[in-house]
């Protein structure tokens, strides 16, 4: 199971309800599933809502998975030491569809225009298979105290 993971890239939000909600999401999506077969996607940078993913992900032994852009190679944040990466185009949301195609379910906490912009990415997917976005999609709020 491939779990995509958007939201906040910047760490100026309510990272502990984050964290909350995020681990409550993967669990919800990961079920009975075997450990060895969870693969967490996000985007590489090792801030926000993808640092908080790819922790929760170490601290249940699963895979990690990074697909950003090459933006992110120079990100001021540097990037998560994932166990496989994808990087695909120049700027950042070149990934997004490569990113929607790899992952099976999605995980939204907060997050801008590109999380939103995947979200609807991935409906226009789920939705092309005839399935229920119920099952596939946690979309989850959060309080963003940037500006």
């Amino acid at each position: 199971m491939r779990i995509g993971v958007v939201g906040f890239s910047q760490p100026h939000f309510d990272q502990e309800k984050s964290r909350i909600l995020l681990e409550e999401s993967m669990k919800n999506f990961v079920g009975e599933s075997a450990e060895n077969t969870i693969e967490v996607v996000s985007g590489l940078t090792n801030i926000g809502i993808p640092k908080i993913s790819y922790e929760i992900a170490v601290d249940n032994n699963w895979k990690t998975i990074g697909i950003s852009a090459r933006r992110a190679l120079k990100a001021h944040c540097g990037i998560f030491p994932c166990d496989k990466h994808s990087i695909v185009g120049n700027n950042f949301g070149d990934e997004s569809e490569y990113f929607v195609d790899y992952i099976d379910v999605l995980i939204r906490i907060g997050g801008g225009k590109q999380s939103r912009k995947e979200v609807e990415l991935f409906k226009d997917k789920i939705h092309a298979q005839n399935k229920d976005i119920t099952k596939y999609l946690i979309e989850k709020e959060v309080e963003w105290y940037g500006k």
